[in-house]
């Protein structure tokens, strides 16, 4: 008699091989949801190319910040992407023009085909009505406005990092000096012509 009987490991059931027709296609995303992905994308870009420009004319100048100044920068950035969005939408435009009459499918992402019209149709729509809405935003001063308090506070929080980490690096042994509040002027002076030059010269090409 045995006392122990070895237990039959359990034996897995068959794996059925992988069937992509049953898998669910994504619903194709709607004009308003591009629009509004392309819109917070723009105001993205036209934020960072005003808080550069904030983040150099504050080092550079010590007059008070003024947000009208850069009503200006932030409406030509806009007009720019603009421009750009119009420029996505006429190549779009063509590219669905030449793939209309080619049947079959593509090799590759880029080759496009009649099949593809729909897409591509929906995608010049897009560039053409996200062209329009950036234009009607950099008209919109209030708008713009608030694009540039974003942009200042975004600076400010930049210039702030720079400044801590400089101070900080001179904290523990030249913090507990005895001459530390003689010395302070000088490591000031140090970190504004080092650090922040250096953040300027980051940031000069806005």
């Amino acid at each position: 008699m045995r006392w122990f009987r070895r237990r039959r490991k359990p034996v897995a059931p068959p794996m059925r091989p992988f069937d992509e027709t049953q898998l669910e296609s994504p619903a194709p995303t709607t004009l308003d949801h591009a629009l509004d992905e392309g819109m917070m994308i723009a105001e993205y870009s036209v934020r960072m190319t005003v808080k550069n420009r904030i983040v150099v004319d504050a080092i550079r100048t010590e007059s008070v910040f003024d947000a009208e100044k850069y009503l200006p920068v932030a409406a030509a950035a806009l007009r720019e992407l603009a421009d750009e969005s119009d420029a996505g939408g006429t190549r779009i435009a063509e590219e669905r023009e030449s793939a209309l009459g080619l049947d079959g499918q593509g090799e590759h992402i880029h080759d496009y085909r009649a099949i593809d019209n729909v897409n591509l149709r929906r995608r010049e729509r897009v560039a053409e009505e996200l062209a329009q809405a950036l234009r009607v935003r950099a008209d919109d001063e209030a708008g713009l406005l608030g694009l540039v308090e974003k942009a200042r506070d975004d600076a400010w929080s930049e210039i702030g990092s720079a400044i801590e980490a400089s101070l900080d690096a001179f904290s523990g042994v030249e913090a507990t000096k005895e001459e530390y509040e003689r010395e302070r002027p000088a490591r000031l002076n140090l970190l504004i012509r080092r650090d922040l030059a250096r953040l300027e010269e980051e940031h000069g090409g806005y």
